[in-house]
């Protein structure tokens, strides 16, 4: 008689595009979206020209294709580097992303996530 090992396996990390499906912000995304954009990209904002461009305050409550064509929109504005604007940051140096906040809002915006396949 033999003696039968079976050896588990974990499926990899893997980073999936779910291009179709506005994702609900995760709290990591809402974190960088408050510090270092609602400032100027809410309501409330004095920044009339901001405040035209993206409205947080309206985002989640917009139709998901507009969030789609919005995180679109960011996506790319990040991507050319031109958020936050050189002259607010003139200003402002705090108000820059880090890398790591850059990747986080540029992996949302994509419609990029971790997970386990």
């Amino acid at each position: 008689m033999g003696l039968l090992f079976v050896q588990g396996t974990s499926k990899p990390e893997t980073e999936t595009i779910h291009p179709a499906v506005a994702p609900e912000m995760p709290a990591n995304v809402k974190a960088v979206v408050e510090k270092k954009c609602y400032g100027c990209h809410n309501a409330e904002s004095k920044n009339e020209k901001g405040k035209a461009k993206l409205d947080w305050d309206a985002f989640e409550a917009t139709k998901k294709s507009k969030q789609l064509a919005t995180m679109g929109k960011i996506n790319e504005t990040l991507a050319k580097g031109e958020m936050p604007p050189a002259k607010f940051l003139e200003n402002r140096p705090e108000g820059k992303l880090s890398a790591e906040e850059l990747a986080t809002l540029m992996d949302w915006s994509a419609g990029k996530k971790k997970s386990k396949e």
